[in-house]
Order: C-alpha cells, then structure tokens, then sequence
C-alpha cells in the first residue's frame, strides 16, 4: 500500500510537470541523475528511468515509473551496482558511508564505501511482496521481513542482532535508535535522516568554452558537446567537486521520441530549453583530472535503459586508523581500571 500510494503522488506530479505540448507525441522517456555520495575520487550515482505512453485523452502519462540504476565511478570507470525502487540512502558511520539500496528483488542490501574502497555488507531478504520497508539508526538496520516480523543487524560488524515479533510490541517501542510504530495492517520504521546529498557546483557557457569558475577550469566546448545529445545542454551539466577530479553529469530531461502528424519530430527538453533532436544515444558522466574522459552508462532504449557499463567489481575496506587508534585506546584504558581496581580489592 505505501509504495502505491507513493507511485500514484509521484504519477501525480509528473502529470502535472508535462508540458502541454506533449499531446502531440505517442511516446517519451525522462533520465534524471542524482550523486548521492562521494568520498575521495568516488562518487555513486543513481540514474532515474521513466517511461510514458499516451492516455485515453492522448496526452503522455507515466508507464513505467521509477526504475533507479546505481553506478559507481572511480577514476578507472564507472561500474553498475544494480537496480533499486528508490535511490539509495546514505549514512555516515565511523570513517565509512554505508549505502541502504532497496533493490527490485524485494531485498535490503548494504554497501560500504570509504576510501579507494567498495565492498558489499549484507542483504536482508524482505517476505513481504512489497518494496521493502526499512530503517537506520547508524549502525543499525531493522527491517520488515514478514507480516509481523522485524529483523536487526548491525551493519559495521555484519552481525544480525535478533528478530522481532511485532504483535509482542509495543506501539512506538524504541529499538536499536528505530521506532516502531503500528498502524491498522502496516507498521511504520522511522530512524536517523540520512546524509544530504553533495551538492553541485555553477558552471558557464560562453562562446565556445566552458567554464568552472570556483575551480578555475575552462574546457573547450567541442571537448565536451560530443558526450551530450545537445550542444545547448553543456550550459546545464552538473558538477561535482570529488578530492582532486571533478565529475559533471548530465542534467535531468525528458525525450520525446514518437511524434503524431501534430508535431515535427523528436524532442529533448531539459531546464528551460526544448532542442529539436534526430534520435537518442548514449549517456555518459564525464570524469575530469586534467584530462576529460567520457564514462559510459548506457542506453534509454524508448521503453527501458539498457546499462552498457561493467558490473561493479569490490574492493575490501581496512577500518581507517584513527578508529583503530580509538580501539586499541579503549582497550589500554579498559585494561588500566581493569588492574586499578584488582589492587584496590587486595588491599
């Protein structure tokens, strides 16, 4: 029922945010890209997909909405993680991000990033045919696993703490940092606010150069339009400051890719801009270092998008040595009140 609800909000929105023009097109595509976490020269990436077809009054309503594809970019490439309902949450937990993917197989699954490392956590399996329903309260996860069934796990030290009969609960019961709270036929998680996505930097367009004030970059234009389906979308491109490249990722935009005997072909629209198009292509973030090197996603194929990117292959994380540090000071600490007490006993 959620995510239903949550789909017939979203087609709600979308309906409206079509322009009026879109009643002369029998088919479209929307891409929209959201960084939603960096660390050193990484960054993954969630790619937005949605399909539209024409209504019974002709004009375009959402037919398949809203497929996430997750990518991870290091300075070799950018590789695909897998497919999501939602784009993944971020948290941020002692010298790691912790990534909370709800996966289209009705799982939980939890990745670690840190630097010049990526390596997958758990996955908890949800039963309840829906898009799962979870929480965090760093380094806890609970999620529903049944009807009436919670699991908790501790994501830093990959071990699941129990599970949680739900009709032995109380109302609001306080668990790990997650509150449960029960409705009539649902059960509502409600944790830590994940981490704010990094935010993008301004960039200009001007004659044939582009330009990255804050970073003092200038690139030629012709260096750049050739990744684009449109030379005017350079002027919208995103960029993001990594720790020594930047990344620019293409902005959101809507294809129309069928017209009727209304209109006089395809269509790109993106910002404020409506660019006449002779066909889609492929879709790249470009990745800069000095040099700009184009990196490949895929392709929206006009009823899906077909991922032309690696798979994701991981690398272990090694606990950052500050918190080792930490660890091993707590242990010395422990040990000197330990023998402090044991001769204060004797004497």
């Amino acid at each position: 029922m959620r995510r239903i609800l949550g789909l017939l909000l979203v087609l709600h929105v979308l309906f409206l945010s079509l322009p009026s023009g879109s009643a002369d097109y029998l088919g479209a595509e929307s891409l929209d890209f959201y960084v939603v976490a960096t660390y050193g020269d990484a960054a993954v990436l969630s790619l937005e997909y949605t399909t539209y077809s024409p209504s019974m009054s002709g004009a375009l309503v959402p037919d398949t909405c809203c497929v996430y594809y997750n990518f991870y970019i290091n300075s070799s490439g950018a590789y695909f993680m897998g497919g999501s309902w939602e784009a993944p949450v971020v948290y941020q937990y002692r010298g790691f991000y912790y990534l909370f993917v709800a996966t289209m197989d009705g799982s939980v699954r939890v990745y670690r990033m840190g630097r010049d490392c990526f390596e997958p956590v758990t996955v908890v399996k949800s039963n309840t045919g829906e898009e799962p329903n979870f929480a965090v309260a760093v380094p806890y996860l609970v999620v529903q696993t049944g009807k009436n069934e919670l699991v908790a796990v501790n994501v830093a030290r990959n071990v699941t703490l129990g599970t949680i009969d739900v009709e032995n609960v109380e109302n609001g019961t306080y668990f790990k940092g997650v509150t449960v709270v029960k409705g009539s036929g649902n059960i509502k998680l409600v944790g830590d606010s994940p981490e704010k996505p990094p935010g993008a930097m301004p960039l200009q367009v001007s004659g044939d150069t582009l330009s990255i004030p804050e970073e003092n970059v200038k690139l030629p234009l012709k260096s750049v339009e050739k990744y684009l389906w449109a030379r005017e979308e350079a002027a919208y491109l995103r960029v993001y400051r990594l720790e020594n490249v930047l990344l620019l990722v293409p902005p959101g935009f809507t294809h129309y890719f069928a017209p009727d005997a209304n209109s006089t072909g395809e269509l790109l629209e993106f910002g404020n801009e409506s660019v006449a198009v002779s066909g889609g292509g492929d879709v790249y973030v470009l990745y800069y270092d000095g040099n700009l090197r184009p990196l490949l996603l895929g392709e929206p194929t006009e009823g899906g998008f077909l991922v032309k990117a690696d798979n994701v292959t991981f690398t272990k994380c090694e606990v950052p040595k500050t918190y080792a540090l930490e660890f091993w000071a707590a242990v010395v600490l422990l040990a000197l009140i330990g023998f402090t007490w044991f001769f204060m006993v004797r004497r």
